[in-house]
């Protein structure tokens, strides 16, 4: 004879269906939700590295000295003057992995600082002890070579950094400084991005737009695409910025993220320093190639946003979300907590 099933049991069963339901969404959620750095103070540890090329022992010296005159107790990475032709070869990744993540993986380290730029960050993104960084939450600034690692990191730990001076390539640049540490030390939401210098920025397509910030240098960009470190654009506002290459260049990259479908996916540009080629005398030439390549884009897109390599740039954070409205770059979100 049949019985109606006990509905104690058919409650249990559903109840401990439920929960293990929302322990997988909570568990994904942790994994994929951004992640901030924890507000910057006066004497917190700091570290110094330098994961892409070196610098000499004398700008090393300087840059020890302007995070210690801001207050803060510096640490300086293991083998930060190890030197190899180009940053390969003799172990060259594994030595800079290991001193970067040393810094990672010391929760008393609250911001890392990248010496410099120059060529070699690519090598290490296999290494990177991305885990540590997300439990960490460490602020890492640096932009040039330093794109890659902060394209990965945003990838791999969900976390923002920071697309602004370092203390090498920028020593003496004060107000950039100022600007910086006004981010890293005063969290504040929203807040509007300037250049340092007070000159407005230019709308080469008006309109207004929100998504994630990524981006940085565009060779890097452009270099990690069809690699685990990809850069996801869909709905993102792409910032792009570049140093001594030729228009034909910057058009091909920029091309190539077209014809990729990359550019199609965008809510916006913002398009910063972009340093031409001391063999080309007419810089017009670099606006005309960079429009000509996104043209088309019906998305806000606005330019002369004093970022990267010039002097004073201003600071942008990687990962955040920002808003584009006419000429204005908002940014939405406390980016430190």
């Amino acid at each position: 004879m049949a019985t109606n099933p006990d509905w104690k049991v058919l409650a249990m069963t559903a109840l401990g269906v439920f929960l293990v339901l929302l322990g997988v969404v909570v568990l994904i959620l942790g994994h994929t939700s951004i992640v901030t750095p924890a507000v910057l103070k006066a004497g917190d540890k700091v570290g110094i590295v330098a994961p892409a090329s070196n610098a000499s022992e004398e700008r090393l010296i300087l840059a020890v000295e302007l995070l210690s005159e801001r207050g803060f107790n510096v640490v300086v990475s293991e083998n930060i003057l190890f030197e190899t032709e180009y940053g390969v070869g003799d172990g060259s990744k594994q030595i800079r992995a290991d001193a970067f993540n040393a810094l990672a993986r010391d929760p008393e380290i609250k911001a890392i600082f990248c010496l410099r730029g120059g060529y070699g960050s690519m090598h290490i993104l296999p290494h990177i002890d991305y885990k540590a960084l997300r439990k960490n939450r460490p602020a890492i600034v640096g932009y040039s070579d330093i794109t890659a690692m902060q394209t990965a990191i945003l990838k791999k730990a969900r976390l923002v950094t920071f697309h602004g001076p370092m203390p090498s390539s920028n020593y003496g640049q004060d107000e950039a400084f100022d600007a910086l540490f006004e981010i890293l030390m005063e969290p504040k939401a929203p807040f509007t991005l300037t250049n340092i210098d007070g000159t407005a920025f230019s709308v080469l397509n008006e309109g207004v737009a929100k998504g994630r910030i990524v981006g940085g240098n565009l060779t890097l960009v452009r270099s990690l695409m069809g690699t685990p470190y990809e850069m996801d654009l869909k709905n993102k506002i792409l910032f792009i910025e570049e140093l001594d290459e030729a228009p034909y260049r910057l058009h091909r990259d920029l091309w190539q993220l077209r014809l990729a479908g990359k550019l199609d996916e965008l809510a916006g540009v913002v398009i910063g320093d972009i340093l031409p080629d001391k063999e080309y005398e007419e810089p017009d030439i670099y606006f005309h190639v960079l429009s000509d390549a996104l043209k088309g884009l019906d998305v806000p897109i606005i330019y002369d946003v004093r970022a990267g390599h010039d002097d004073d740039p201003l600071t942008i954070p990687i990962g955040a979300m920002v808003q584009i409205e006419g000429d204005r770059l908002t940014v939405l979100e406390k980016v430190v907590h």
